[in-house]
């Protein structure tokens, strides 16, 4: 998904954010809207990598998270819907187990440059 399609989102080249305003291993997250349309996105930092994806579990549509910037099992190994528990694979969005396996969530894009993280 590129954020500059989404409703009041970023155009593409905005700066999001900073890679240092993520902590390690947590996420950010960041909500556009536009009317009655809203999308909710976060991106997780691993060391120097992101991944971004939309904060909405492929089984029933509601946020993977409870608690703001941690989307992540206590191990850090997986993302999980803390709703069902479903496991998500940090690199691939790809659900590893629970009610949704074999389904993806939604990556967007965005990537770092002199360390700022920019919309396409």
């Amino acid at each position: 998904m590129k954020l500059s399609e989404v409703a009041g989102g970023p155009a593409a080249g905005d700066i999001l954010c900073h890679l240092n305003d993520i902590e390690d291993g947590k996420a950010r997250e960041f909500a556009f809207h536009e009317g009655e349309e809203r999308r909710e996105i976060f991106i997780q930092r691993q060391g120097d990598e992101i991944f971004a994806y939309e904060n909405s579990c492929p089984h029933a549509y509601i946020p993977l998270n409870m608690k703001e910037g941690e989307f992540t099992e206590k191990s850090g190994k997986y993302f999980m819907c803390h709703n069902h528990g479903a496991l998500f694979d940090i690199k691939s969005g790809l659900c590893m187990a629970g009610p949704c396996n074999g389904q993806s969530l939604t990556a967007v894009e965005v990537y770092v440059k002199d360390g700022a993280v920019i919309a396409l």
